[in-house]
């Protein structure tokens, strides 16, 4: 990764800047997608721009980083399973991006809807068996659809009669 992009895209992340959050998020993932070992750096770097962000900007940026480095998505995912059950650190970029997430006072406060955006939308939570994920990891970030019990109306509803001439 060269110096100079990611000086550029921490200046687009500063809060004085004019730069829109697609654009953010496009120079976010152009600077990953050359260098993908720095992932966890950029990330962190362009969240410290700031002494907040929203569950959108944040959502935006890592999901951003996570599609310009796709192997990063399933470390992700492991990642905060193994982050949020207490397991010891791990060293996969994955853990790291989560812990960056959790630990981040800018971050915090959104980390956890940030994380169940990312295991809701993420290819690999919705794959076959066999992908690494358990289905424990999937299932506490996704929520069950709610059920709805069978509902008879409660009031009978009358058809309409026919027309009683041609005219009508």
């Amino acid at each position: 990764m060269h110096a100079a992009d990611l000086t550029k895209v921490t200046a687009m992340a500063q809060p004085g800047s004019v730069s829109s959050l697609d654009a953010l998020s496009l120079a976010v993932y152009e600077t990953v997608k050359a260098d993908p070992q720095s992932a966890v750096t950029v990330f962190e770097k362009v969240m410290q721009q700031r002494s907040s962000w929203s569950v959108t900007e944040t959502y935006a940026i890592l999901r951003s980083v996570l599609l310009a480095s796709p192997s990063l998505e399933s470390s992700f995912v492991g990642g905060a399973e193994a982050y949020t059950s207490g397991a010891p650190a791990v060293s996969s970029p994955g853990y790291q991006l989560v812990a960056a997430l959790y630990s981040m006072p800018q971050t915090q406060s959104v980390a956890a809807t940030v994380v169940q955006g990312v295991m809701g939308s993420s290819a690999i939570g919705r794959a076959a068996a066999g992908n690494g994920v358990s289905s424990a990891a999937y299932e506490s970030y996704v929520p069950a659809a709610p059920t709805v019990p069978s509902v008879t109306p409660e009031y009978s509803v009358t058809p309409t009669p026919p027309p009683t001439s041609v005219n009508n």
